[in-house]
């Protein structure tokens, strides 16, 4: 599945042009929202409904092939971080660093589903010996980004993978932000160092400090509350949540990621990792959904 050659196979407000690094990017700009998406890693790194930007992306984020946008909604796919072993490389998987198709785009005129599509290849056969397909659907509207991602096995045998909509939402001030909606859920607290749990979490998540949370077994729809505005992240067919913040050390530590950039951005994640990995059994297929408002 490829770019198509032409602007006139997409209808108005949807074009192809290219983006930052010289990479290919689906740019929407209708009344509802504005919004683009790479096809390298089929990555959104731009919402904004009504003018308004929802998502963050550093401003030393690296646009070139092989690299991760930091930023906006990478998809980590088949595996969350080091994998269920502990082993995998690249970190994450290989989804958010490889070139998605475009299989095309419709509207009604405010809002749009933008459609990609990933298949297994030599490349991906040798980090992961599996047939598969993804079928990534972004819609942007004046009220909702939704989030769709169906991993189909295509195979013979069944597979073991994660995944995660690793979604980074730009904030005023992160020490004065909080996650609501995850009370009573059972967590891995994943900062180095700290004890690894599991945990219960028994009030809202606040910063003060590096945050990284691996919520499991669970569905329920978090809220970001950023000052007056609210940001809400409901799942479908995820029963894992992150939530990160890197704070000062780490943020510094990272080449793509702005040394004073922490304090404004905050990742609630829509995933399906660590115990909640999934097996597919040949021919079948599981639809991830994060719907995100404000």
């Amino acid at each position: 599945m490829t770019v198509p050659s032409s602007d006139q196979t997409l209808p108005d407000g949807v074009w192809v042009t290219t983006g930052r690094g010289g990479l290919p990017v689906v740019r929407v700009d209708v009344p509802a929202c504005t919004g683009e998406v790479y096809l390298h890693g089929a990555h959104v790194t731009s919402w904004r409904p009504l003018g308004a930007e929802v998502l963050w992306v550093s401003e030393a984020a690296v646009y070139q092939p092989g690299k991760a946008i930091r930023g906006g909604v990478p998809i980590c796919f088949p595996w969350f971080a080091d994998g269920p072993g502990g082993t995998s490389t690249p970190a994450h998987g290989f989804a958010r660093t490889t070139e998605w198709g475009l299989v095309g785009a419709t509207t009604d005129g405010q809002w749009v589903e933008v459609i990609l599509a990933l298949s297994d290849s030599p490349a991906t056969r040798e980090l992961w010996p599996h047939s598969f397909t993804c079928d990534y659907r972004v819609r942007m509207g004046e009220n909702e980004l939704a989030l769709l991602l169906t991993v189909t096995n295509t195979g013979d045998e069944p597979f073991l993978y994660e995944e995660a909509l690793h979604t980074y939402f730009g904030v005023t001030d992160i020490r004065s932000t909080q996650v609501d909606g995850l009370v009573g859920a059972s967590y891995l607290d994943m900062v180095p160092g700290a004890d690894r749990g599991p945990h219960v979490l028994d009030g809202p998540i606040t910063f003060a400090g590096e945050v990284d949370r691996t919520f499991q077994g669970t569905g329920a729809t978090a809220v970001i509350r950023d000052g007056d505005r609210a940001v809400t992240i409901a799942r479908d067919g995820s029963d894992s949540a992150i939530v990160w913040n890197p704070w000062i050390d780490k943020a510094a530590a990272m080449g793509d990621f702005g040394d004073d950039e922490w304090s404004g951005m905050v990742c609630v994640e829509t995933a399906n990792a660590k115990a909640d990995a999934l097996t597919l059994e040949p021919g079948a297929q599981h639809t991830m959904t994060a719907y995100i408002s404000v």
